[in-house]
């Protein structure tokens, strides 16, 4: 059986490893075979990966669709499609990114200034997601929201992971996702506490407090917000 890879932190910065015995992944044999099927076309390590999976789960009961901004080839989403269809969930999937790189990178953000991350395109995923037989699926290409939104029909979004690496395009899609997700739903914001990733971080900080929210810091490189009312 291959080994699963640990999860490694960036030094600097005030960031230090976490370390824990604890590693369900490396018991749970359909994660395992998943994880083996889309490890390739993702950037997500292993533990986070684990967390998208089990959230999927969790969310399950809740109404709306799963929505995934910030793709890159595919992975992670693939692997959210693959646990949809493990439950025998009916939940559609979109998947969302410019296919061109990292979009609004700013002053908030000290190592983006855009397209970084454009070695993917709509043909690689679609391909991919054709050879994993994932069903009930929507890709949507250019900038989220402005440009593709009007696509989900979905009212409802029960799990929305972020994952687009700067502070405007995490705040645009939070703004955007946020009153659609109905009660006991789940925005995942990705690189939280990262090296670089400062602006997803700021912006994190500045949601804690609305009052509508739990926000956990999971310190594995994923911050989840938790629809209270």
């Amino acid at each position: 059986m291959d080994s699963l890879p640990m999860y490694v932190y960036p030094p600097g910065y005030g960031h230090s490893p976490v370390t824990s015995d604890y590693r369900p992944w490396e018991a749970d044999l359909e994660f395992y075979g998943a994880w083996r099927r889309v490890r390739d076309n993702t950037l997500v390590d292993t533990a986070r990966l684990y967390e998208l999976w089990e959230l999927v789960e969790q969310t399950a009961g809740v109404p709306g669709a799963i929505l995934e901004v910030g793709a890159w080839r595919g992975g992670s989403a693939a692997l959210m499609g693959l646990r949809l269809q493990d439950l025998g969930a009916e939940k559609r999937l979109y998947v969302a990114d410019t296919f061109a790189g990292v979009a609004k990178a700013g002053a908030e953000d000290p190592y983006y200034r855009g397209g970084e991350h454009g070695n993917t395109s709509l043909d690689i995923i679609s391909e991919f997601f054709h050879y994993l037989g994932l069903q009930n699926y929507e890709l949507l290409e250019g900038v989220f929201p402005e440009e593709t939104a009007h696509r989900v029909q979905d009212d409802s979004i029960a799990l929305c992971h972020i994952d687009v690496d700067v502070y405007q395009s995490a705040a645009d899609v939070f703004s955007w996702v946020w009153p659609r997700i109905p009660r006991g739903g789940v925005c995942v914001f990705d690189d939280y506490g990262f090296l670089g990733c400062e602006g997803v971080t700021r912006f994190v900080g500045e949601i804690r407090m609305r009052g509508d929210c739990v926000v956990v810091a999971n310190l594995n490189g994923h911050a989840v917000a938790v629809k209270t009312n």
